[in-house]
């Protein structure tokens, strides 16, 4: 591109930018025109990283240290899943970017969520024993009104920074159940039970998974995906999660 046309870019930029102003997505402050994240420093800086001690099976932060919470040291097969992780503390200014992941058509967020998750994927070791990258699937209603399934979104960006193989379709849901999020934790369990199937049994047979949530609360969802890969034929199952709540 000769000066000219680069100086005419630039200009083409700045006036998109004035009229389409891009913006953080959390406190609304303006970004360069040239900028390729959709949050602030400040705001990035404010995110809690789940990096500290966290129990060894569900990724929950445990405050007072432990290998294992308190939960899975009573029951250590409650999760089908061989390990969980998350980037994140579900709280603050992640779970407000987090509800317009989700809501607010803001599909971009997942190549910025995508870097830490990442990070926490190969500081967790897991990441080498890893085959292949399945995303906990939507259901047909929320993936139509939603137009895009977050979990997929992620799984992608994630796939990329590891070239690891990303199987769509495979892990899919066969009812429709109601939103966790809308249940206390003892009924997520109940209402998430056996709502997982798999369509291609050969595709994940004697493969470690690496599965992929945006956020883990009791880990029921995680668990019943988990079960239905493993009776499947799926050797291991590890997950990563944008965020721990």
């Amino acid at each position: 591109m000769t000066a000219k046309g680069t100086k005419m870019k630039q200009i083409l930029s700045q006036i998109i930018s004035f009229v389409f102003p891009i913006t953080c997505s959390a406190c609304g402050a303006d970004l360069p025109a040239s900028s390729t994240e959709r949050v602030c420093d400040t705001c990035k800086d404010s995110l809690v990283k789940n990096d500290g001690l966290v129990c060894a099976k569900c990724g929950e932060f445990l405050p007072d240290g432990g290998e294992f919470c308190f939960k899975c040291r009573a029951d250590k097969k409650r999760f089908h899943f061989d390990l969980l992780r998350s980037a994140y503390i579900y709280k603050d200014t992640l779970r407000k970017l987090v509800l317009k992941f989700k809501y607010s058509d803001r599909a971009f967020l997942a190549k910025t969520f995508s870097q830490e998750m990442t990070h926490t994927l190969i500081r967790s070791g897991f990441n080498s024993k890893t085959d292949l990258i399945i995303p906990v699937p939507l259901n047909i209603v929320r993936r139509v009104k939603r137009g895009y399934n977050q979990a997929a979104l992620l799984a992608d960006e994630i796939a990329q920074n590891v070239s690891k193989p990303v199987i769509k379709g495979v892990l899919a849901r066969k009812r429709i159940t109601r939103p966790q999020f809308k249940l206390t934790r003892e009924k997520r369990f109940k209402n998430i039970e056996n709502s997982f199937t798999v369509k291609d049994a050969k595709a994940i047979k004697n493969k470690n998974i690496l599965l992929i949530d945006d956020v883990a609360t009791t880990c029921a969802t995680a668990s019943a995906c988990a079960k239905v890969l493993k009776q499947s034929g799926a050797s291991r199952v590890f997950v990563l999660t944008l965020a721990r709540d």
